[in-house]
């Protein structure tokens, strides 16, 4: 039975659990859908269970996160299924992390109010979001997991599956664990060994021959000196995003610029020094930090290029919890002093380090809540009331529009590039020599003639401020609409119609 100090410690740490969750709900609630999410989605509600795992290499994805909205999915249910499935994921993390992680409250509080635990987990509805649970769950289980070895392998397993960029990390711990058990020979690690070696070959033969397959993915060194440069940098200026905080208008105070580097530099020393501390604590568990973290960079930097999203980076930041976590228990376990960082140390630099990074939750959560993250919505919303349901729409980029084919599932939507409808993105190598050869005008006049379309609108998108089609756009058509601005990280939209 639990002893009263217990049930107390168990009643506040539900009731912390509970505040956030209402308060997250609530963004998650106001949330526009945008297309990264709308595609996962799109997948599994368009293609079945073997041709999802057909699908799957193009998508450079492993199968966990389809397979658990897929149900959904084809249950005709709609896409807030799936967003209630990665919040409650990261509201069970939350318990975890103050029911059994060995840091003080203080520490708990800042990781908690952190941008990846107030906004980009529970809110962006991605494979992500799955991660702080499968993380804490095996951080509970870690110190007992000889005891529980089959259910400790599954965890290994599911975290592999879950994202390409957790794939280190998960070979790690299973490779720890075997020799471990090999070493000592505490038990037969036979089928746990074989169901972690099954689950991490499966990741293997998801994704092989992804590079080849996916236009968006190329293992190249093309642009490597770039990509080692910016990637670092976006790594740390992402996850904490100062300088477009809602709290402070900083632009306009003296020094702003020399302010905010100064923020950043003090970010990146922080996380080098929870980094490095490990090694006294223990050197197996700073190798686990040291290359998970380095081959989720090796990812971004030959595959994703300067596409640094926060809950990427903070995927990052949850490996250096479930590193100090482990260190921690184990310290307090073996009563083990340390030369480097008390343990008050750590949990002054675990809390200081995510605090920063709050400002920047809470600077997306306010203007998801008050504004558009995307306004594929908006846009979807305009089309339904002023477009006849038999005309086409053509996308000046398929994969900028995905949120839009979510919300008008009954829709017409061409695709210059395959010339063909489309109801989600596959992204295959260009082999549409028209598209390279010539402007986006000739392309769409070459589609239109040659296809006989007929009551044709342009949607034109604008993602990340990185598309701007007005030039390319005929005369002929005229703009009939155009979206409010969007998040940065969402998309905007205009509508051409066709003058004749």
């Amino acid at each position: 039975m639990l002893k009263i100090s217990d049930k107390k410690s168990l009643i506040l740490n539900l009731i912390y659990t509970g505040l956030f969750a209402v308060i997250t709900i609530f963004f998650v609630i106001r949330h526009e859908i945008w297309a990264d999410e709308a595609q996962a989605w799109l997948i599994v509600q368009n293609l079945g269970f073997i041709d999802l795992f057909k699908h799957l290499v193009n998508e450079g994805h492993p199968s966990l996160f389809y397979l658990l909205i897929m149900p959904f999915a084809k249950l005709k249910l709609p896409i807030f299924f799936m967003q209630i499935l990665c919040w409650l994921s990261t509201c069970f993390s939350v318990f975890l992390l103050w029911q059994f992680a060995p840091f003080q409250k203080t520490t708990k509080l800042a990781i908690t109010l952190s941008a990846g635990f107030l906004y980009f987990f529970p809110v962006i509805a991605r494979s992500y979001s799955l991660l702080p649970l499968l993380l804490f769950l095996t951080a509970t289980l870690y110190q007992d997991k000889n005891k529980h070895p089959i259910f400790y392998s599954i965890l290994l397993v599911l975290i592999a599956n879950t994202h390409v960029i957790m794939f280190c990390f998960a070979f790690l711990l299973g490779l720890f664990f075997v020799i471990e058990n090999i070493k000592e020979k505490k038990q037969k690690v036979f089928l746990p060994a074989t169901i972690i070696f099954m689950g991490l070959t499966a990741v293997v033969l998801q994704l092989w021959g992804t590079e080849n397959s996916n236009s968006m993915i190329n293992f190249s060194t093309q642009d490597i000196f770039r990509s080692a440069i910016v990637v670092p940098i976006q790594f740390f200026v992402n996850a904490v995003d100062f300088y477009n905080s809602i709290l402070f208008e900083i632009q306009k105070l003296p020094f702003a610029n020399i302010a905010y580097f100064l923020y950043i530099f003090v970010f990146l020393i922080l996380y080098i020094n929870l980094c490095i501390g490990l090694w006294g604590y223990d050197k197996k568990i700073f190798a686990l930090n040291s290359f998970s973290v380095m081959f989720q960079l090796f990812i971004y930097v030959f595959a994703y290029s300067a596409l640094m999203y926060p809950s990427r980076i903070f995927c990052a930041f949850l490996i250096t919890i479930f590193c100090w976590w482990i260190a921690l228990d184990k310290s307090k376990k073996e009563n083990k002093k340390t030369k480097l960082f008390s343990t008050k140390v750590v949990n002054s630099l675990i809390a200081i380090f995510f605090a920063m990074s709050c400002f920047n939750g809470i600077n997306y959560a306010y203007k998801d809540f008050v504004g558009n993250y995307s306004s594929a919505k908006e846009t979807a919303e305009f089309i339904q009331k002023n477009i006849p349901e038999n005309a086409i729409l053509i996308p000046t980029e398929d994969g900028c529009s995905l949120g839009i084919y979510y919300y008008l599932p009954s829709r017409n939507f061409w695709s210059i590039r395959r010339k063909t409808f489309i109801k989600y993105m596959k992204w295959v190598k260009e082999d549409n020599d028209v598209y390279e050869d010539y402007y986006f005008t000739k392309i769409l006049e070459y589609n239109v003639q040659k296809y006989n379309l007929k009551n044709v609108y342009i949607l034109s998108s604008d993602f990340m401020n990185l598309h701007h089609f007005e030039e390319k756009i005929p005369s002929k058509y005229e703009l009939i609409f155009s979206s409010s601005k969007a998040l940065s990280l969402g998309e905007s939209f205009k509508v051409y119609k066709f003058k004749g």
